[in-house]
């Protein structure tokens, strides 16, 4: 698309829709005005991501809103619609599930994934099932709501086991009151708003209550629930502590991948945490990421708390201070902390958002999907992605007993089996430049080449000087194969031509990296030490009168140490090919002297 190509866009709020030429729409966008927004693309300032939108798109749709905040609700909507290519996509979209209490005399705590208008008080939303069943478990382990009488509730003609155990009241039989039920009911709503300390007051007040009237059995079962709650939330004082509700978030981003959580501070306790895991994030601002987040959770959202901590971004927090106000129908502030204890608290979800990322992508690799595979084809520009690379790295002790690893990545996993080990050949003293142009040159011609498929990708250990011994060697062979250079200090990722590569350690293609130049000095260090262990034993062997070459040689096959030659026992020496008791006896006698 072209300026002209445009429609006549209006001045207002609303949302505007990138189509391609098959009909797909690749990217939604909101604005508060839409002429200027739109026009942005076609600047000569205009972000990479921008012009190659405006590039691939055919056509351009627009929809025009009252206010930013509508746009803001829109656009998540035509999101999650469209899955647009160029829009923060929410990986695992969902539907959120909620807590309900029912609208009736004596209400059902309820599991849903709907929050209709019936009069219901819902609470969430959580993170998973898994969490509403830990929740439900724990309230019905604390507090006696009924459980077994459906909803709306239906009169039995008997309790069920769990009045007999003390953990419900039994309405449903006539066993309690209304007024006797609202205030479980109360405590129950207390806790799932995170207000402990008023629940803690209302026990304390109902256990005082039963034993001034001797009624010491109904005191125990309130001194029991009591407990269970103070074992849960650390201890009555501290529970009681009036602090600040707030939500706070973190964010972390990994190339193509990026993860924000919340959390939620209730009287200046974290009562719970929400993550979501999102793609498409390679060119999206941490703004873009954030709004694709909290549009769907707090859309959704029941209890909103008067403050939200965001990571610094450029959000629009008026529209968004508008929006949280619409949803929770009462003040809400957004706020980028500086300093002091909320600013340790954004640092502490941070923190987890990094952690929640880099697990997400270990689940990634464990799984064969690889996401530095693609990462890495779009990071460093490369024409294919490198389903295979080939990493090089060069070990040696004060220039003595140089070898080269070869080591295998194919699909973002290690290859073991096509592994190799090179011995460095006419080098006394250290030179990695050296030692680099020979093992590249000796993997691509001669055995190895015929052995071995060629690669995608070569890795280097080293900077530009290994680079370019690389290069020489491959030209030497004949071949051209895309490189990159891992830096050990910075992890940066060295190119042949053109400025360094720097990304954070959590980018996939920075792990796949990593991973292949660690194994690379891992097989390279191991094998180094190998042949010295083995220089040293031979050294050693050969001040033992009466052992030869042959004898020598006989020795190192059957024993991989001098420690082990030591402890050998006589007769096992004597019955190594070659060896005789003889020989087997100076050897014993030479160890015993030393």
């Amino acid at each position: 698309m072209t300026r002209d190509d445009l429609p006549v866009l209006p001045i207002q709020p609303g949302c505007y829709l990138y189509h391609h030429q098959d009909g797909t729409v690749i990217y939604v966008g909101k604005a508060v005005n839409l002429r200027s927004r739109v026009a942005s693309y076609f600047g000569r300032s205009a972000e990479s991501k921008a012009k190659r939108i405006a590039h691939e798109a055919e056509r351009l749709e627009f929809i025009v809103t009252k206010n930013e905040v509508e746009a803001l609700i829109l656009e998540a909507n035509l999101i999650k619609r469209h899955k647009p290519h160029y829009n923060v996509l929410l990986k695992d979209d969902k539907s959120y599930p909620f807590l309900k209490l029912t609208h009736e005399t004596y209400p059902k705590l309820e599991f849903t994934r709907r929050v209709l208008p019936d009069g219901g008080i819902y609470f969430g939303p959580y993170p998973n099932p898994g969490a509403v069943r830990q929740v439900r478990e724990l309230i019905a382990s604390i507090f006696p709501l009924r459980e077994n009488s459906g909803s709306p509730m239906q009169k039995r003609k008997k309790p069920c086991l769990r009045f007999h155990m003390g953990r419900c009241l039994a309405p449903c039989v006539g066993e309690t009151t209304p007024a006797v039920y609202a205030r479980v009911v109360e405590q129950v709503r207390a806790f799932l708003e995170g207000r402990m300390g008023d629940v803690i007051d209302s026990l304390e007040e109902q256990m005082r209550a039963a034993a001034g009237r001797k009624d010491f059995e109904l005191a125990t079962v309130y001194r029991d629930r009591l407990q269970a709650l103070q074992r849960l939330v650390g201890g009555g004082e501290v529970a009681k502590v009036r602090a600040e509700d707030l939500d706070f978030l973190g964010l972390a981003q990994a190339g193509n991948y990026a993860m924000v959580q919340l959390f939620q501070m209730r009287r200046g306790r974290v009562i719970g945490r929400d993550k979501r895991f999102l793609t498409n994030a390679s060119d999206a601002s941490h703004t873009e990421i954030l709004e694709a987040f909290m549009v769907d959770y707090y859309r959704q959202a029941t209890h909103l708390p008067p403050l939200v901590l965001v990571p610094e971004s450029d959000l629009d927090v008026e529209v968004w201070q508008a929006f949280l106000r619409q949803v929770s129908q009462k003040k809400v502030e957004l706020r980028t902390p500086q300093r002091g204890d909320k600013l340790e608290l954004m640092e502490m979800a941070e923190r987890n958002a990094r952690t929640g990322v880099e697990a997400e992508l270990a689940l990634l690799e464990r799984r064969g999907e690889a996401p530095g595979v693609s990462e890495l084809q779009h990071l460093a520009s490369l024409v294919h992605p490198p389903y295979r690379i080939e990493g090089f790295d060069i070990s040696n002790l004060m220039g003595s007993h140089t070898v080269a690893s070869l080591v295998v990545f194919e699909g973002g996993r290690a290859r073991k089996s096509e592994y190799r080990r090179i011995r460095i050949r006419g080098l006394d003293k250290p030179d990695d430049f050296y030692s680099m142009h020979q093992a590249v040159h000796r993997r691509f011609t001669g055995s190895l080449a015929d052995s071995l498929p060629l690669p995608d990708l070569l890795l280097i250990d080293g900077g530009k000087g290994q680079l370019s011994a690389a290069r020489r060697a491959l030209d030497d062979a004949g071949i051209d194969i895309p490189m990159l250079g891992l830096a050990k200090k910075r992890e940066a990722i060295i190119r042949e031509s053109g400025p360094e590569i720097l990304v954070p350690e959590t980018h996939p293609a920075l792990r796949l990296l990593v991973s292949v130049r660690d194994e690379a000095h891992r097989t390279a260090v191991g094998y180094n030490r190998q042949r010295r262990g083995r220089a040293m034993t031979r050294s050693i062997l050969e001040e033992i009168p009466g052992i030869g070459p042959k004898r020598r040689d006989a020795l190192l096959a059957h024993f991989s140490s001098i420690d082990q030659i030591k402890m050998a026992k006589l007769e096992d020496l004597a019955t190594i090919p070659g060896m005789g008791v003889a020989a087997a006896e100076a050897v014993k006698d030479y160890f015993a002297g030393a």
